[in-house]
């Protein structure tokens, strides 16, 4: 059974317009979905599909919900939590600092030092995953002979700092 498309109330305008200012990878084609059936381009839910490369039943979804809750609601994405960063990010930026100072740290066990006598925060083998503490994980790509002289050097970071906000 085919289901009627649901008036679209938007102006074609508007649509296009907010469209190319959208860049969320999940709203993006939601708005794309409206202005394609607003502006006559295709009339079907499968026609919208085709031009999206989504399946028909995602563009029946949408729709529903478009037409039950309106736009915003269509645009509302659930994002998940996931789960907390454990330090606290002036601890991550102020790491990330001194990771990027030249005389570095001489091992990994002299950083997790460093981070306790200045933060008074234990650093755990987790924390090396953070991406603005990529010398942790070590940088060696060669073999055994290079991998040794790499850890002679000083313990740094050679990718440039990433700016840490407030937000996260």
């Amino acid at each position: 059974m085919r289901r009627a498309i649901p008036p679209i109330t938007e102006q074609t305008d508007d649509l296009k317009h907010r469209l190319q200012r959208e860049h969320d990878g999940h709203k993006k084609p939601r708005l794309q979905m409206l202005y394609v059936l607003a502006s006559g381009q295709a009339h079907t839910r499968q026609d919208v599909a085709q031009l999206l490369g989504v399946h028909r039943n995602t563009i029946g979804r949408w729709l529903a919900r478009y037409a039950s809750e309106g736009l915003d609601a269509l645009l509302a994405t659930y994002i998940p939590a996931g789960k907390p960063v454990s330090l606290a990010p002036a601890v991550l930026a102020s790491i990330e600092q001194a990771l990027h100072r030249a005389e570095g740290f001489a091992s990994y066990e002299a950083l997790r030092q460093w981070v306790r006598q200045t933060h008074g925060v234990e650093l755990k083998a987790q924390h090396a995953r953070h991406p603005g503490a990529c010398a942790l994980q070590g940088e060696a790509q060669g073999g055994p002979a290079e991998s040794y002289q790499k850890s002679l050097r000083p313990f740094r970071c050679s990718r440039p700092p990433v700016r840490h906000t407030a937000s996260g």
